[in-house]
């Protein structure tokens, strides 16, 4: 009987061995797919694997993490934080979890428990980077930009060198205004890591669409009608130099156009002027002694203003003495970065005699360096290009759909091409337009 019952014993042994072996055989597939679907971005798929396996056991350490990672990243912060609230009370001292809440409870805003966070997982483990990158970035979030660049020295200090932590030092720059800054640290990160697109890009940045070289273009466009009327040629030259390290360049242009059989001149410049705390401004003077098309002064301030990590906005007014009547013009823009591309969306309020008119134009770019990029867009009322005329300005019934790129050859030739398509009602206008310069 004795022998039986220990038989019994080791017979149910060998089995709760084998299931348990089973169940875990089992959860290695579920694990591979829901990590899989992370990495692809299918978070609702991978919330989907999770709970299908913990269903059959609840404890499973790696799928409630990996769960805990698939809410966070598809913004459902609050169930992740009691997933990873049940995960740290089972293991207190895995800063892994430790990490991962604080970093979810810093997307919250919940500054006060993410800086919580990241203190216990430096007592746990003093040199973790990671733990001290989180307190930097909570610093910044909150403008403590000293705190931050201090932490930052700190982990650069400790660790050698890096390009992540040269491209953030150099990001707290930027938003300090601090250009000079932010442009030797985006430059030394693009120097650790040249294949970083977005390294790049932030070097551009640290001077928004300023360029510290010499210059030279060249502009020709043409506009075709659908009607009788000749196409129109406008030619332009303009010569960009940088007069300080500390403003941006100055840009003297000259403006050639030929309408119906007329012609018709200006001259005028432009000036980029740095202003306060990630802030530039754009001033646009013009001047035609005939003013057959091109009103007989023009001039135009903007201001814009970096807000947030990647976006930026503007206000601005133009004025314009054409030969028959005076046109205010209020316009600004908001464009915003997001990995490789950039959104721009444009608009322009006139007033004038006629009436008063709201047009706008909207584009997307592609970047593939940090000069290098193509685009589309699509408007309404406006032309893609900033040649004003009346009629141009008063093109508020028409929609214009446009693509086109903008690359530098060698770093030094500049070719830019766009095509747009036009429909004025009844009349459809074409529009080439080819910019090639050199710059030195």
């Amino acid at each position: 009987m004795k022998k039986k019952s220990k038989r019994e014993r080791f017979q149910l042994f060998a089995l709760l061995v084998l299931g348990g072996w089973c169940i875990a055989a089992g959860q290695e597939p579920v694990q591979e797919k829901a990590a899989a679907a992370i990495r692809a971005g299918d978070y609702e798929t991978a919330i989907r694997l999770c709970h299908d396996g913990l269903r059959k056991n609840h404890l499973d350490y790696e799928l409630n993490f990996l769960l805990s990672r698939a809410l966070a990243f598809s913004g459902r912060w609050d169930e992740a934080l009691h997933v990873l609230s049940d995960l740290a009370l089972a293991h207190p001292e895995n800063t892994d979890i430790l990490l991962f809440r604080a970093r979810v409870e810093s997307w919250e805003k919940d500054y006060a428990e993410a800086e919580k966070g990241y203190t216990e997982v430096l007592r746990l483990s003093p040199d973790n980077s990671d733990a001290l990158i989180g307190l930097a970035e909570i610093a910044s979030w909150q403008e403590d930009f000293a705190s931050a660049l201090s932490i930052y020295e700190q982990i650069r200090r400790r660790n050698p060198p890096s390009a992540d932590i040269y491209f953030r030092i150099g990001r707290i720059y930027l938003w300090e205004g601090n250009f000079a800054q932010a442009e030797a640290h985006f430059r030394e990160a693009h120097r650790l890591a040249p294949e970083n697109d977005e390294y790049g890009r932030a070097l551009q940045k640290a001077k928004p669409r300023l360029l510290d070289k010499f210059e030279l273009r060249y502009e020709h466009q043409t506009d075709s009608f659908s009607d009788a009327r000749n196409r129109y040629l406008d030619q332009n030259l303009a010569l960009q130099m940088n007069i300080s390290k500390n403003t941006g360049p100055l840009v003297l242009k000259f403006n050639h156009t030929q309408r119906f059989g007329r012609n018709d001149d200006r001259c005028g410049l432009e000036f980029y002027p740095r202003l306060w705390k990630r802030s530039y401004g754009y001033t646009d003077l013009a001047f035609s002694p005939k003013a057959v098309y091109y009103p007989k002064a023009s001039y135009l301030f903007e201001v814009y203003q970096g807000v947030f990590a990647a976006a930026e906005i503007s206000l601005g007014y133009r004025g314009m003495d054409f030969d028959s009547e005076h046109v205010d013009q209020f316009l600004g823009s908001l464009g915003y970065y997001f990995g490789n591309y950039y959104a721009l969306w444009r608009w322009y309020y006139s007033r004038e005699n006629s009436g008063d008119r709201l047009a706008w134009l909207a584009n997307i770019r592609r970047y593939f360096s940090a000069e290098n990029f193509i685009f589309l867009g699509c408007g309404r009322g406006t032309r893609p290009e900033d040649f004003v005329t009346l009629e141009d300005v008063r093109a508020d019934q028409s929609w214009v759909f446009l693509a086109g790129f903008n690359w530098y050859f060698w770093k030094q030739i500049k070719l830019q091409v766009y095509y747009s398509l036009e429909d004025e009602q009844a009349l459809r206008r074409q529009t080439l337009f080819v910019s090639t310069g050199y710059r030195w």
